[in-house]
């Protein structure tokens, strides 16, 4: 039966027939929601759980791979747990843990392995491991491993002891002859190391690795061993069938504006948003010294008719469209949306320096106090495609073309 898929395979014979649906998500890199300032945006964890919620049933494995977070700090600590809670709410059946996810330290990781229900797994760590994470998971036919090409980095910072990533992966294959399973290995690592990977255990149905950009139109095979990707950012799941002891049904899905949002994921969405806001992450930002700020109406004294363009755009009411999502005290967000949050002279809140709110004429022009007090000593920088480009980067504003943009806002 399972013959099909190569001599590698000829060790796990006791594979089941029947159909299984197999649905792989994840490097969300702290991408909880779509960010952007073009429609329609791409990903978010809402839409995913709608995919992965429609396709569970009793012979559904569901897989998710790191990194959960995409940075350090406080936020990223949240995104994380916030994700976890939802792969237990959705009965994800395993996750694979990341180096990236390793530098939040072993409270945060112990803390996502109990949230998600014992469902964080690595073969990287050894098995005397404090944290004690489960080295596979089972479900139906099928063991699962994680393994991170990263390992040393990874045990370093939980302080624990390094599995190389051939040998986790090893470990992986033999326990699976053992267990009569078929092994899929979640890997850490980009398509280079998934090919080696395949090539030195060619007993692995399925690896998952790390791409940037969209999934693969098609699958990778080498021999028989599937490679596949859900992309970056949690912008696609891959849904595929095993039957009959192969792999077929290769299909990337988009989580594009027509899904609805799953209930549950919002929600705990929702207690994410408060959790930021009640921590007041906001005025913990990072902020460096600088020239003090003016605020658009100060501009307006003197560039009456540029700051009536101004005003009339999109620009002059951005802090307002995250009021819309919840978003206006995300740190994450906020920064594009208002002058200077990054400057200790700049934007700290509504009731504070409601001069600075929303994208304003000093978001590109810099800061302006000094040309308000004395115009001819106060000499402001040159604009140009540059200013643009801290906000309008091809992940949050695709399609950006300056020129084309310019002409809505000339002045």
């Amino acid at each position: 039966m399972l013959g099909a898929l190569g001599v590698g395979l000829a060790a796990f014979p006791r594979a089941e027939p029947e159909t299984w649906t197999i649905v792989v998500g994840g490097d969300t890199a702290g991408y909880l929601a779509p960010c952007g300032c073009a429609k329609p945006m791409v990903g978010g964890v809402m839409r995913r759980a709608t995919v992965v919620r429609n396709a569970a049933s009793e012979r559904t494995v569901s897989l998710e791979l790191g990194p959960l977070a995409g940075g350090l700090g406080r936020q990223s600590e949240l995104k994380a747990e916030t994700l976890a809670e939802l792969t237990a709410s959705l009965g994800v059946d395993a996750i694979g843990l990341s180096a990236d996810d390793a530098r939040l330290g072993s409270g945060v990781v112990a803390s996502v392995a109990r949230l998600s229900q014992d469902r964080l797994t690595t073969l990287s760590l050894g098995p005397g491991s404090a944290l004690g994470l489960p080295r596979t998971r089972t479900k139906g036919p099928f063991l699962i491993g994680a393994a991170s090409v990263e390992a040393t980095q990874m045990a370093t910072r939980l302080a624990d002891e390094a599995v190389p990533v051939n040998a986790a992966v090893q470990e992986l294959v033999d326990e699976a002859q053992t267990e009569h399973k078929v092994p899929i290995l979640l890997l850490d690592g980009r398509l280079d190391d998934a090919r080696r990977t395949a090539e030195a255990h060619p007993e692995l149905a399925l690896v998952v690795y790390r791409s940037p950009g969209d999934p693969p139109k098609e699958p990778v095979k080498v021999g028989a061993t599937w490679l596949v990707s859900p992309g970056e950012k949690g912008k696609h799941v891959i849904r595929l069938e095993w039957s009959a002891g192969s792999l077929r049904g290769y299909q990337p899905i988009k989580l594009g504006a027509d899904l609805v949002d799953d209930e549950r994921a919002a929600a705990l969405y929702r207690e994410y948003q408060d959790r930021v806001r009640s921590e007041n992450l906001l005025a913990r930002r990072p902020r460096s010294k600088g020239e003090a700020f003016a605020g658009s109406d100060a501009c307006g004294i003197c560039h009456a008719a540029a700051y009536t363009v101004w005003k009339d755009s999109q620009h002059a009411g951005a802090l307002a469209t995250l009021d819309k999502t919840g978003h206006d005290a995300d740190p994450d967000c906020v920064g594009c949306h208002v002058v200077g949050l990054d400057r200790d002279a700049g934007f700290k809140s509504r009731a504070l320096t409601p001069e600075l709110a929303d994208v304003g004429c000093e978001s590109c022009h810099g800061p302006g106090a000094a040309h308000v007090a004395d115009p001819g000593k106060g000499k402001m920088a040159k604009v140009g495609a540059g200013s643009c480009a801290p906000c309008h980067v091809p992940d949050h504003s695709p399609g950006f073309d300056f020129a084309a943009y310019w002409e809505r806002i000339k002045h």
